[in-house]
């Protein structure tokens, strides 16, 4: 395998992108829902219950306890639940937890399996992921998987604000909504929690300084108690450590 290829790493404020081998990882679940497509092969994901099932492309729900393995390289999308992306694939796939992508996504194949023929070319690789993304939004829109209104038009505002922390005072005026029946109405809606988001928020913020300061330089900066708890949401939600985000390029 072309070492190009591998340790690779692509961030936006609603999804990243990983190329690598992942073969150390335990048992963990994750706030992001991931995306998996083997090079060649095939990858191996054990459930809660220790099955064992091999695909070629997957997709695992957020917060889905789950062990993921591929000793070849694999392109892993982690992909914010309350980004318009994230919430119509969490429409299409409801409760499921973990499956075979289903055809909306398979044009992520091509893309990757192009960019394993041409390493050399990742910008145009991280461009074509992001069309794909932003053709399977707009197709879902246009078939009206939005739920209610009202939280879908709060998912768009805080893509919109993605540079600030949004108060909830602000998001459940945006709503025209009370403080407290926004937060029922978000958690009904989307299975999460409008405290997770603040969270992606922070986290997305932070990772630019990952690779060039200290983790309690960072966590102190962003706002959590210490290096610990930096960590523990960071593993929390993208079911790896900050650590391997500094091996990547």
């Amino acid at each position: 395998m072309n070492d190009k290829i591998l340790n690779k790493t692509y961030l936006t404020p609603s999804w990243g992108l990983f190329v690598g081998k992942f073969d150390d990882n335990v048992l963990h679940k994750h706030y992001a829902i991931q995306v998996s497509l083997a090079s060649r092969g095939h990858l191996t994901v054990t459930d809660q219950y220790n099955t064992q099932k091999d695909f070629t492309s997957c997709y695992i729900n957020s917060n889905v306890l789950h062990q993921f393995t591929s000793a070849q390289a694999t392109l892993i999308l982690l992909i914010n639940p309350l980004s318009s992306v994230g919430h119509m694939l969490s429409k299409k796939h409801q409760k499921t937890s973990i499956t075979s992508l289903n055809h909306d996504l398979k044009k992520l194949s091509d893309v990757f399996n192009s960019y394993l023929l041409a390493p050399d070319e990742f910008t145009d690789f991280t461009d074509k992921i992001c069309q794909v993304l932003i053709d399977f939004k707009c197709g879902c829109e246009a078939e009206n998987h939005v739920g209610d209104d009202r939280i879908y038009r709060a998912i768009q505002y805080l893509e919109q604000n993605f540079d600030r922390v949004v108060s909830l005072k602000e998001i459940a005026n945006n709503c025209f909504l009370s403080e407290t029946r926004f937060l029922h109405l978000f958690k009904e809606q989307t299975n999460l929690n409008f405290r997770r988001y603040q969270i992606w928020n922070k986290l997305i913020k932070s990772l630019s300084l990952v690779q060039t300061q200290s983790l309690i330089e960072t966590a102190h900066q962003f706002g959590f108690t210490d290096s610990s708890h930096y960590n523990r949401a960071f593993k929390e939600t993208f079911g790896l450590s900050p650590k391997f985000l500094s091996k990547l390029k």
